[in-house]
């Protein structure tokens, strides 16, 4: 079922996306909508990630031959990690090395987190 139902959000959250760049701005919109912006962000990158992850998967799987599968649990922890990173560069509104390097380091530190415990 969620197999579904991602995909389908991702595209309401990009058709969203585009709604709001085309006939909104920020004052208008207020703070709620800045939130509702960038949740709707995290939602399409989650697809996005969702399905990059699977690729990766696939990929892995077929270069290690038997290699262990991940569960669709994990799959969704990745993707998540992975998703909320372009969030945070948006949101400190700096593009310098030393942030990007940050958010890196943060994502990675995220997965590892997943890789061990979940």
């Amino acid at each position: 079922m969620r197999g579904r139902i991602i995909p389908i959000l991702s595209v309401f959250a990009l058709f969203g996306l585009l709604f709001m760049l085309n006939y909104t701005t920020p004052r208008e919109v207020g703070v709620l909508g800045v939130l509702v912006f960038f949740t709707m962000i995290f939602i399409a990158l989650f697809g996005l990630m969702v399905e990059l992850v699977k690729v990766f998967q696939k990929i892995l799987k077929d270069k290690n031959g038997n290699g262990g599968e991940i569960s669709e649990n994990k799959t969704y922890m990745y993707a998540t990690v992975l998703a909320f990173g372009p969030i945070i560069l948006l949101v400190t509104r700096s593009a310098n090395i030393f942030t990007v390097a940050l958010v890196g380091i943060f994502v990675f530190l995220g997965c590892f987190l997943i890789r061990k415990r979940a």
